[in-house]
């Protein structure tokens, strides 16, 4: 009786899981089928429960481009990319899809220090950077110890270099790891889904036109006034845009 109710209980909190892992086998199942509508339904019905993963984004990404449709193919994979941001499969595919929307926009330059600066950043998860940070600061707290209660100079110059060495490191991934917090938090990236959309000098229907934008390309939202949104796109231009023209990433 008492693995009887040891069963009931883990079935129960497991079950969700379990089906979890069952929609996902279905939506693999319909896309290798050619079923890519079906398939991308499975898959939101995953999303609905407010579950999220690398693979799930990429894979009904997968499905909308099959279908052609570009914008919400670019959406999932980009969406994909903030929780694997150097997938090589997620970034081939994403760049594949990006290369048949209708806007090509020159990116700005980046000075290489300040690229290689957010590459490393973005090499690892939150909460991997979490756990080190914590690491650190725990063994930063031993040699403190050590440097107080050791009467070997030796001793006391490795572990007062080394505290500072590790409290460093704990400060910097720290602020690594609230950085990609924010990332995720506060998205402020988003891709054009209306069709054609005409970027304005002011949030207004009467301002001046600027330039237009088309389905699929991604922008940058620096901030919102109502309905409307301030955004940039990668040359540095910027202007607003109807908060149904665009879908955050």
């Amino acid at each position: 009786m008492k693995k009887l109710l040891i069963y009931i209980i883990c079935s129960w909190m497991f079950l969700p899981l379990w089906a979890e892992d069952t929609r996902f086998e279905q939506g693999n199942d319909l896309y290798s089928q050619g079923q890519f509508e079906e398939a991308i339904e499975s898959y939101k019905s995953i999303l609905e429960t407010n579950i999220e993963s690398a693979e799930l984004y990429f894979n009904m990404a997968n499905a909308y481009y099959k279908i052609g449709k570009l914008p919400e193919s670019i959406l999932n994979y980009e969406r994909a990319l903030l929780l694997k941001p150097h997938d090589k499969d997620i970034i081939y595919n994403r760049d594949l899809a990006a290369t048949q929307i209708t806007d090509k926009i020159e990116t700005v330059g980046e000075f290489f220090l300040v690229s290689w600066f957010k590459s490393f950043r973005d090499s690892s998860k939150s909460d991997t950077w979490a756990i080190i940070s914590v690491c650190c600061f725990i063994v930063a707290i031993f040699l403190a110890a050590l440097f107080f209660l050791s009467k070997k100079s030796i001793v006391k110059q490795i572990s007062f270099y080394g505290g500072i060495v590790l409290l460093v490191v704990c400060f910097a991934t720290f602020n690594f790891s609230g950085a990609q917090k924010r990332t995720l938090t506060h998205r402020n990236t988003a891709i054009v889904f209306s069709p054609s959309a005409t970027v304005k000098s002011s949030p207004s229907a009467q301002g001046t036109e600027l330039f237009v934008l088309h389905e699929g390309t991604k922008v940058k939202v620096l901030e919102t006034i109502g309905e409307w949104n301030r955004i940039e796109i990668s040359d540095g231009s910027d202007g607003w845009l109807p908060t149904n023209a665009i879908v955050v990433i």
